[in-house]
């Protein structure tokens, strides 16, 4: 629905100047009618507001509801005559105007993506499309978060910018980020996030700091090769988050060679710990105990036991059971060396 009122909103502000005129119009004429024309020139006249609008609009649409005032002021007789022509002419810009809006609404070229970015609001601006850029736009696309993308000419790739085009819930602007006239086009100052993941991580800061100079709220997060760059520009400057992907493929790949069924690895803000998320099935033979005891046992946290999510502290944990658990390496270990299968 959020997709139909913005396509909505972006047809009213490209005919915005023709309707605006057409009102200016129909208000005038409405005024001369009723200063200058009377029920003398034609019995069926009544006086009335209505009466003046309606008159009015007819005359632009070359039709005369009222008798010509042979007998009236120049003002009136020139509003017989100029009226109809120009009425002609707004008709026709507006339906010049619509036909252009139609039409790149129906193919989703450059145009139509860059009126529909002006309507974006508390949206999300990714920049680059490469493999992370990719599933990071899936996953926004999956959560129904508007979005806008802002991607090079010679960066793009045909048939994923062409599926892109064809979705309704996607701006696409071609430009260069590190431009601020660019970043002005994707609505960044009535945006909620930026998320910048391009192979350059000096580009990556260059453009999150100035898309934080024309949107001080805006949250921006970076992609960072370099683990230090990432810990230093979050540091000294107004970067939300510099997130470095090698640094957390480490820990991955480190903690999965040793223990199977890893799920996900996550490190904490400051880097200091690394938390792994796995699925363990207890033996049989596990004796029954709290999840607080348990927790505190292994400083761990339990996200589930068998189907039930998020388990209150006084839940039992029984033989048997399949636990989703989130904990260091060690912990994870002396886990399923004393009660798993």
């Amino acid at each position: 629905m959020r997709i139909y009122l913005r396509s909505f909103l972006v047809v009213l502000n490209q005919l915005r100047n023709v309707i605006i005129l057409l009102i200016a119009t129909i208000l005038s004429g409405t005024a001369i009618f009723q200063a200058f024309y009377s029920s003398a020139y034609d019995t069926r006249f009544s006086g009335e507001l209505i009466d003046s609008i309606f008159a009015t609009i007819a005359l632009l649409l070359a039709i005369e509801i009222y008798d010509f005032p042979h007998q009236g002021t120049v003002i009136i007789k020139l509003m017989w005559l100029i009226f109809p022509f120009f009425g002609l002419i707004l008709i026709g810009i507006g339906i010049i105007e619509f036909g252009m809006v139609a039409f790149t609404f129906r193919y989703r070229i450059k145009a139509w993506n860059e009126w529909l970015a002006k309507t974006m609001n508390e949206h999300t601006i990714l920049i680059g499309l490469g493999n992370v850029g990719t599933r990071i736009l899936h996953e926004l696309l999956e959560n129904e978060i508007p979005t806008t993308v802002i991607i090079r000419e010679d960066e793009k790739r045909p048939e994923f910018v062409q599926e892109m085009l064809e979705n309704p819930n996607v701006a696409i602007i071609f430009g260069d980020a590190a431009q601020i006239p660019v970043l002005e086009e994707s609505n960044v100052t009535k945006a909620r996030a930026l998320l910048v993941v391009t192979n350059d991580d000096l580009v990556n800061f260059k453009i999150a700091t100035k898309a934080k100079q024309l949107n001080p709220d805006l949250r921006t997060v970076i992609r960072a090769f370099d683990q230090d760059f990432s810990q230093k520009v979050t540091e000294l400057f107004d970067i939300d988050a510099a997130i470095s992907t090698s640094a957390i493929a480490a820990p991955a790949f480190v903690a999965t060679s040793y223990e199977d069924g890893i799920i996900q690895t996550l490190k904490s803000k400051k880097g200091e710990k690394v938390f792994h998320l796995i699925a363990l099935s207890l033996k049989d033979s596990f004796s029954p105990v709290n999840v607080e005891s348990f927790e505190e046992e292994f400083s761990i946290t339990i996200l589930a036991i068998d189907k039930l999510a998020h388990p209150d502290s006084d839940d039992k944990i029984q033989p048997g059971s399949k636990l989703l658990i989130l904990g260091e390496l060690e912990s994870v270990k002396r886990i399923k060396n004393q009660y798993c299968v």
